[in-house]
């Protein structure tokens, strides 16, 4: 028997994130540069501070995959390759320091310059990727619930999430039901998984074989963490957690049944 069922609207992915957000960002990283600078600069402030912090557990990491009985071709053994790592390391301080430099140099009064630079370079592609977690997220201000966070507290059974029903969703029977063992687990579980799921598939544009996988792999985490009082959760089956397209749209379609 059905118990419950509701389809929750994919919005188009926003090809810009809030100008507002992308802007904040930028803004904050900037602002912080010189921070960022001196404190590289305190940390890693000499040779010895890169000898001590940099090079010496690198080396002491990298003993342990050398096999003690091991002797190259060069007749080196396990001490002396160790330590030609440890030389390989140290030779990269002198990269380390010029690289700083140049990021971080002032240029004609301008502060960090280059560092500022790469941070506006980089913002375009930040402004898209976040603009495809929005889209499934929602931020409070400008989309409301998303379809992430509606789907975890719906199978979840919180009564709150139904006044976040937007209006290209779809209530097709009955209300918010808890499938979970455990509340928490499931819907931190899920809400990761979702979020990954929904990125994969935007970037394949809904394809439908790469939606039959993530919707495999959806459905496995909640019949893992579900109660026995209701069907196991399957790809297709009388529970689930789809993937799906209604005339061409992708929606997340959550159905629970008893046997």
């Amino acid at each position: 028997m059905k118990v419950s069922q509701v389809q929750l609207m994919v919005p188009d992915a926003l090809a810009e994130s809030p100008e507002i957000m992308v802007q904040q960002r930028a803004r904050v990283t900037k602002d912080v540069s010189e921070f960022v600078f001196a404190k590289l600069q305190k940390v890693i402030g000499t040779e010895y501070d890169f000898k001590t912090k940099i090079a010496g557990p690198s080396a002491q990491g990298f003993a342990p995959f050398v096999n003690p009985a091991f002797v190259s071709r060069s007749e080196l053994d396990r001490p002396k390759i160790v330590r030609k790592q440890y030389d390989k390391i140290m030779k990269s301080y002198q990269n380390y320091t010029s690289s700083l430099s140049h990021m971080f140099e002032t240029i004609n009064g301008d502060v960090n310059k280059r560092f500022r630079e790469a941070i506006d370079a980089k913002n375009e592609v930040y402004s898209v990727k976040m603009g495809e977690v929005l889209a499934l997220t929602g931020a409070v201000a400008e989309l409301g619930a998303g379809v992430v966070g509606i789907a975890s507290f719906w199978i979840t059974g919180d009564p709150t999430v139904q006044r976040h029903l937007r209006g290209g969703d779809i209530l097709v029977v009955g209300t918010p039901i808890n499938v979970a063992l455990h509340r928490s687990t499931l819907r931190a579980a899920l809400t990761q998984r979702l979020i990954q799921s929904g990125r994969i598939l935007t970037q394949a544009d809904w394809d439908s074989a790469v939606m039959t996988a993530e919707n495999n792999q959806n459905n496995q985490i909640v019949a893992g963490l579900q109660q026995p009082a209701y069907v196991a959760f399957a790809t297709g089956g009388l529970s689930h957690i789809d993937w799906i397209k209604i005339d061409g749209r992708p929606y997340l379609e959550i159905q629970v049944s008893t046997p």
